[in-house]
């Protein structure tokens, strides 16, 4: 450890303090009054000294430059100077320069720090008085107690028409839930008289399935089979049919007669289109 480190109580590693260019300040200081600050009324000051603390004396940068850094009195000849009095003479002016130059980067930078700090606290301020909320006398007049809050209902009463409003839209509801049942029943008996096909009814029957049950013991598994069973399932959830047969829809229509009108409706269409077809080859042949 070097005998430099005792400056710092013998702790290695610590910077000093930053050096403050500026000893006095460069601009009037305003001093906030401090009630809790200086002498009461009625009680004397010592001799020698001020009731009000002093301010500090402000020297400006010109002032500072004048003092500290004058121009040189009598300035050589540099023509007629020797080398070694050039370099001195370019020196001072260097170190003059720089000098001045460093003040007034430090002024600036003062400068920017004290309009930070009042943008700092201006910004304080407003936020302060934003989240702070003011009742206005009109919301004071006007907003209810509790007192009288607790006097009538808690809930308000639904008006007549709000009542038929709600009433249609659980009657809809219930209806819509009956006839949603309805239909899955629906389907349910379709999907089972189309699965009646399958069902054994009589003796030979019976005996045939028993027969071909022994016949094919071993079980094969055929991928091919598989697709086609996911291919019936798509086409049914796609088109709403059951096992590839009509579902409910498709009877819906044929019982109210919308599919007949809807074949006909084809019918009429391919036949009009057959014979613009027939006059179309005719006026071709005729000319």
């Amino acid at each position: 450890m070097g005998k430099g480190a005792f400056k710092f109580g013998g702790k290695s590693g610590v910077l000093p303090e930053v050096r403050q260019i500026f000893k006095h300040p460069i601009k009037p200081v305003v001093r906030p009054a401090n009630k809790n600050v200086g002498y009461a009324d009625g009680v004397q000051h010592p001799k020698g000294t001020s009731r009000e603390q002093p301010l500090p004396k402000v020297v400006n940068i010109e002032t500072l430059i004048k003092g500290t850094m004058k121009e040189p009195e009598n300035i050589p000849d540099l023509q007629k100077a020797g080398a070694v009095q050039k370099e001195k003479v370019s020196k001072a002016a260097l170190r003059r320069k720089y000098y001045v130059d460093a003040l007034h980067k430090e002024e600036n930078r003062l400068d920017l720090q004290e309009k930070r700090q009042a943008q700092k606290v201006a910004a304080d301020a407003k936020r302060k008085a934003e989240s702070k909320y003011e009742m206005s006398q009109a919301t004071k007049l006007t907003l209810p107690t509790i007192s009288k809050l607790l006097e009538g209902p808690l809930m308000r009463e639904r008006t007549e028409e709000e009542k038929e409003i709600l009433a249609a839209k659980r009657k809809a509801n219930r209806l819509q839930n009956e006839l949603k049942g309805k239909e899955n029943r629906a389907v349910d008996l379709l999907s089972l008289y189309y699965s009646a096909e399958k069902f054994i009814t009589t003796e030979e029957e019976l005996q045939y399935a028993v027969d071909a049950a022994f016949e094919n013991q071993a079980i094969i598994s055929d991928p091919e089979m598989a697709n086609r069973s996911q291919n019936s399932l798509l086409k049914d959830a796609i088109f709403g049919t059951i096992n590839g047969k009509p579902g409910l829809p498709d009877i819906e229509d044929e019982i109210s007669g919308a599919a007949k009108d809807f074949r006909e409706q084809l019918d009429e269409l391919a036949k009009k289109e057959i014979a613009q077809k027939r006059d179309r080859e005719l006026n071709n042949t005729v000319q």
